[in-house]
């Protein structure tokens, strides 16, 4: 596992390539923090021409795009040219979980299809994908259901060429088991932007 800057997420190499960093995972104290670093990830994805999907909360949503457009991004016109996909991450996930797991074959129909339809568009090139679903498993304490979600990622990225950052905030890795949640969610990405503190 490395540790990835946030502000350079989309090199020709990341983008073109299947390097170790397709699946990062992003860890933050505060939300303006979040935000900023999800500005930078998504103005470098739309100024590189790609396809951008979030799949977020709405504070999340909102701040992104308010910030966006205080950069001179078009938030608008990415979304009707089909550029900027912006999902709600609870009413997405809604859509794909069983009770309190995700199911492989409902999220397969759901986020496999969203992104063969994306890859259609840009044939070649990779898909940039935020998503913070298992954030909102996490704050519930469904640990089981987040780690499944995010091998479920693992197993999407082996069929379909996407770039995956996930976020946590810091509060939901406290007391005595904090440091075995954070490595078993460390396990299953390779690459990590720390938190800001």
């Amino acid at each position: 596992m490395n540790e990835v800057s946030v502000g350079t997420p989309f090199t020709t190499k990341s983008l073109h390539t299947t390097r170790p960093e397709a699946h990062v995972v992003q860890f933050y104290a505060e939300d303006a923090f979040l935000v900023d670093s999800l500005t930078k990830f998504v103005s470098s994805g739309l100024g590189a021409g790609k396809v951008v999907i979030v799949i977020g909360t709405k504070k999340h949503r909102e701040g992104l795009r308010r910030s966006l457009q205080a950069r001179g991004i078009d938030v608008t016109g990415a979304v009707k040219r089909s550029r900027y996909i912006v999902l709600d991450a609870a009413e997405t996930m809604a859509k794909f979980m069983d009770g309190d797991l995700p199911n492989e074959r409902k999220f397969q129909s759901l986020i496999g299809s969203l992104i063969r339809k994306v890859e259609t568009t840009i044939p070649g090139q990779r898909v940039a994908v935020f998503g913070e679903m298992v954030a909102l498993l996490w704050e519930k304490k469904n640990f089981e259901a987040a780690l499944r979600l995010e091998q479920l990622w693992n197993e999407l990225a082996r069929t379909h060429f996407f770039y995956l950052r996930c976020a946590y905030p810091t509060s939901g890795f406290q007391g005595k088991h904090k440091g075995r949640s954070y490595s078993a969610i460390c396990a299953e990405h390779s690459g990590v932007i720390p938190a800001e503190a």
